[in-house]
């Protein structure tokens, strides 16, 4: 029996190189990179930006572009809405947080935006970017904004969602159309404004009368 096991070892090895040979991926090629930091902060630096001026000056960059369009418009006004929430939200880390982060979200699914309309739209012989995977999950993502809106007593958190549907579709249609990039980008845009309306709500509910799990 332990005669077996140093064969065994080495059948292994033999077939793992055979495998490596051939191109297959091993175990390693699998392993998740290390998360990382927030851009602008590092592991080990003494303390945080200061979130409120870095969003400020990202929200007013993003408003200096040309012909910004009735999507890019909405996505505007809700990031400085947001932005002025999280403001008055100080005193408050957790809404704070949640306000900052929802702020960030429109804002990067306006540079989505404004990236798509720099793409060409050629037909595409293969999916690099893996974006029919992408939109699978997107799709599930997507019908998780009527939930979150549900927790928002406001007047204009269907307009979230009618976007946040609107560019799925239009993903869709570019998936469709072999336009691989832009069906990314509008994926992107749909699921970032998904994330906004799940932040907004998070800063909504009392997290006090929040059902404690068992």
């Amino acid at each position: 029996m332990l005669r077996l096991i140093p064969n065994r070892c080495i059948l292994i090895l033999v077939l793992v190189s055979f495998a490596a040979s051939l191109g297959f991926p091993t175990a390693a090629a699998f392993q998740t990179p290390p998360p990382k930091g927030p851009m602008g902060w590092q592991s080990g630096d003494r303390k945080w930006p200061d979130w409120l001026e870095e969003t400020t000056k990202r929200l007013e960059k993003s408003k200096k572009i040309s012909q910004p369009g009735p999507e890019i418009e909405f996505l505007h006004a809700r990031a400085s809405e947001l932005l002025e929430r999280a403001r008055q939200s100080r005193d408050n880390y957790f809404r704070f947080d949640r306000y900052i982060a929802a702020t960030n979200s429109l804002l990067e699914a306006a540079d989505r935006l404004v990236w798509v309309r720099k793409v060409e739209r050629v037909p595409q012989e293969q999916d690099n970017w893996g974006t029919g995977m992408i939109l699978q999950g997107y799709a599930f993502r997507v019908r998780q904004a009527d939930f979150f809106a549900s927790l928002i007593p406001e007047k204009n958190t269907d307009q979230y969602v009618t976007w946040s549907k609107s560019f799925y579709q239009q993903a869709r249609g570019a998936y469709d159309a072999h336009e691989y990039q832009r069906a990314r980008l509008f994926g992107d845009a749909s699921s970032f404004i998904v994330f906004a309306l799940e932040c907004i709500a998070q800063a909504t509910v009392q997290m006090s009368d929040a059902p404690i799990p068992k």
